[in-house]
C-alpha cells in the first residue's frame, strides 16, 4: 500500500535517481537535499520534502518551501512506470496539509508552458493559471505558467 512519509537522508540516492529520470524536475546535487532533510538546516524559508512509498520502494517525491502566508510547491515527481496511479495526487496532498498546517493561505507554483500532462494535473487539483515568466525556464527555453491554488477552498 502506498504511503507518505518525511524525506530522509536514506531516501536522497534514489531521489536522485528519480529526478535524473525526470527532465521537467529540478536537477540538484545531494547536498541541496541533505539541507533540506537536515534538522540543522539554517536555509532562510526551509524547505520540507516527503516520499512516497511502498514497502521498500520509493515511488516519487514532493519537495516545497513556505514563506509567510505562501506555500511554493518546486517540484512533484514520480516515477515513470508509476504515473497515473495516484501518487502525485498523494503527495499534493501532503503538500496541502503541511502547508495548512503551518498556517498557509496559498499554494503556488510554476510548471512549463508546454509540459501539458502537468498542467491538467494541477487544474484538476484545483489550481488556476495566474500569470505568466517569459522564458523563465532554460535547457531548453521555456515560459513558465505560474498556477495558484487557495488553501481554504474545495480540494
Amino acid at each position: 500500500m502506498v504511503a507518505v512519509r518525511a524525506m530522509t537522508f536514506g531516501d536522497i540516492e534514489v531521489v536522485l535517481t528519480l529526478a535524473a529520470q525526470t527532465p521537467e524536475a529540478p536537477q540538484w546535487d545531494s547536498t541541496v537535499y541533505e539541507r533540506i532533510v537536515s534538522p540543522y538546516s539554517e536555509q532562510p524559508a526551509p524547505r520540507v520534502a516527503w516520499v512516497a512509498f511502498d514497502g521498500p520502494d520509493l515511488l516519487g517525491f514532493a519537495v516545497a518551501h513556505q514563506i509567510a502566508e505562501v506555500c511554493e510547491l518546486e517540484c512533484i515527481v514520480t516515477a515513470k512506470s508509476m504515473r497515473r496511479q495516484g501518487i502525485g495526487t498523494l503527495l499534493l496532498k501532503s503538500v496541502v496539509d503541511c502547508s495548512r498546517a503551518s498556517g498557509a493561505q496559498k499554494l503556488e507554483l510554476e510548471v512549463r508552458a508546454g509540459n501539458d500532462s502537468a498542467i491538467a494535473f494541477y487544474e484538476k487539483a484545483g489550481f488556476l493559471r495566474e500569470g505568466l515568466r517569459l522564458q523563465y525556464y532554460r535547457d531548453p527555453e521555456e515560459d513558465a505558467v505560474l498556477m495558484g491554488k487557495s488553501l481554504y477552498s474545495n480540494d
